[in-house]
This record gives C-alpha cells, sequence and structure tokens, in this order.
C-alpha cells in the first residue's frame, strides 16, 4: 500500500470522512459523529482538524486517515 501524498496548503478545507480506525480510540457517541462525512481544515503542522471543532489537540488527524477528500471550492 502507497501512503497518501497531502497536496494540500496549511488553511484547505476538504469534505471528508475518517477511516474506521482513526476514531477507535474515542467515546462510541464521539465515535459516530467524527465517523460521518464533514470538513476538515488543514492545521500548520500538517494535521487535519474536523472544522468548527472544539475539542483541541486530541481531534487532529493525519491526512493518510481521511477517506476520498473532496476539496471545498471556495466562493
Amino acid at each position: 500500500m502507497t501512503p497518501a501524498t497531502d497536496p494540500y496548503v496549511t488553511g484547505s478545507i476538504v469534505a471528508a470522512s475518517l477511516a474506521p480506525h482513526a476514531a477507535d480510540s474515542f467515546d462510541p457517541v464521539l465515535r459516530r459523529l467524527l465517523l460521518g462525512q464533514q470538513f476538515f481544515v488543514k492545521l500548520p503542522d500538517g494535521r487535519w482538524k474536523p472544522q468548527g471543532c472544539q475539542l483541541g489537540g486530541c481531534c487532529c488527524f493525519e491526512f493518510s486517515e481521511l477517506k476520498d477528500p473532496v476539496e471545498r471550492q471556495q466562493h
């Protein structure tokens, strides 16, 4: 398996869902919320955070954990 290459710049927003293993360590209720499709924002350190997430650093993910990311078009 080839590792995913992240082509996005800091601040990019993509629509994606998480790979199931990415949320394994979370509470079952939070896990259900995280596994649905949502928007993720790329942080300066290269990790991805759900847009509007108030959970801080505990809820950041690697690009390889995002399933089928599609860049959100800015208008």
